[in-house]
């Protein structure tokens, strides 16, 4: 969907794509699109889909038969503002969380990848700095208050390096398995076919596919919910808040933090933080080292890494200070992250009650625009 009012050259789909557009003079192209959003259209468009099982297609020309309420123009545009006004603060959260994340990635990196705080320590103390590192030392050489961290937080990074097994690291620091740094659990799937396991079930169940779906690195909730019975079905059982979750398989890669207890199946390695290092750390090093940690991953169908595997990965272990400071900066970060996922949820929920409500008749527009206010 492309608005009206922006600067988009032609776009092009393929036999996949069914084109709409308001018809000039009868349907605003806005007010268009969210009729497409429309349970009511989404339904009537599966009930017309044929061909062979596993590539069926809804028919274009089946569309035409679809009858819609069609309000005045001013009206239609209206409530495409409506909802508009919805979507976009829903975007803007989407962005703002994006920028959140990728600021506590370039700290990490920083930190515990480039070793910024050190370089600019072995500079002033004079000690050496390994070859890896040059193009540091070049850039903070001349001024070395460019890192722009305090003096307090500074001296907590040693001014040497020593050699381990991933290279050059900060003196003092360990390198350990992650296993070691962390508790790696997996989990599994009680029998659909048991409806103990699931009807009427309350506990969240994550999957590679809840994770697939989110805008930010945050699980507040799950599609599927299992019973007390199906959690007992599940050796990890009920995850507590705060744990680090990895999908191992289909495909490796997702990676977010659960706000809310949950069980999981058996495509997602858990990683719950209770000692060693904060679940902070560990998300952002598993989001530097993802391709040592699909490195590991074996399998003929796909490509899926055990637990066996992932536990031996090795990962540094700086000191607790360090480890403290950085919980603390990208926790606040974080903390606005879950803030705006939460009030994305709250949005989407707010929109989609209102689209068939405007689309119908059922609301007018000026008690709408009444309830956005109190809203936003």
């Amino acid at each position: 969907y492309v608005p009206d009012d922006t600067h988009y050259g032609p776009a092009f789909g393929s036999t996949e794509f069914i084109v709409l557009r308001g018809r000039k003079g009868v349907t605003d192209n806005d007010f268009a699109f969210y009729l497409t959003r429309w349970n009511e259209f989404r339904s009537f468009a599966i009930a017309q889909m044929s061909g062979s099982s596993g590539r069926q297609r809804v028919p274009a020309e089946s569309l035409a038969g679809f009858e819609v309420p069609v309000p005045p123009l001013p009206e239609q545009r209206a409530i495409a503002r409506i909802l508009g006004t919805l979507d976009d603060k829903i975007e803007l959260n989407r962005r703002m969380n994006e920028t959140l994340e990728a600021m506590a990635q370039a700290l990490f990196k920083s930190w515990f990848v480039d070793f910024d705080p050190v370089v600019v320590n072995a500079l002033k103390a004079g000690n050496p700095i390994p070859d890896k590192f040059a193009d540091r030392a070049a850039h903070y050489r001349e001024n070395p208050d460019r890192l722009g961290l305090p003096e307090e937080i500074l001296r907590l990074f040693p001014d040497r390096f020593v050699d381990s097994e991933l290279g050059p690291i900060p003196e003092g620091w360990e390198v350990k398995a992650i296993g070691e740094l962390a508790k790696c659990v997996g989990g599994a799937t009680p029998s659909t076919k048991n409806p103990v396991y699931w009807e009427g079930g309350t506990n969240p169940f994550l999957t590679p596919k809840d994770m697939a779906a989110l805008d930010a690195p945050v699980v507040l909730d799950t599609a599927r919910h299992i019973t007390d019975a199906g959690v007992e079905r599940i050796s990890s059982k009920r995850l507590p808040a705060g744990t680090v979750l990895l999908s191992s398989r289909a495909p490796i890669g997702y990676l977010a933090i659960n706000e809310v207890p949950v069980s999981i199946n058996q495509g997602i390695i858990a990683m719950i933080c209770d000692g060693e290092i904060p679940n902070y750390y560990a998300l952002f090093w598993a989001k530097n080292n993802m391709d040592v940690i699909k490195g590991k991953a074996g399998g003929t169908t796909f490509s899926e890494i055990s637990k066996k595997n992932f536990r031996t990965i090795p990962a540094l272990r700086p000191s607790d200070a360090i480890l403290d400071n950085f919980a603390e900066i990208t926790g606040a970060f974080y903390k606005q992250i879950v803030e705006n996922a939460g009030s994305s949820v709250t949005l989407t929920n707010l929109r989609d009650t209102l689209l068939p409500k405007l689309i119908s008749g059922e609301l007018c527009v000026p008690d709408v625009e009444k309830i956005l206010e109190d809203a936003l």
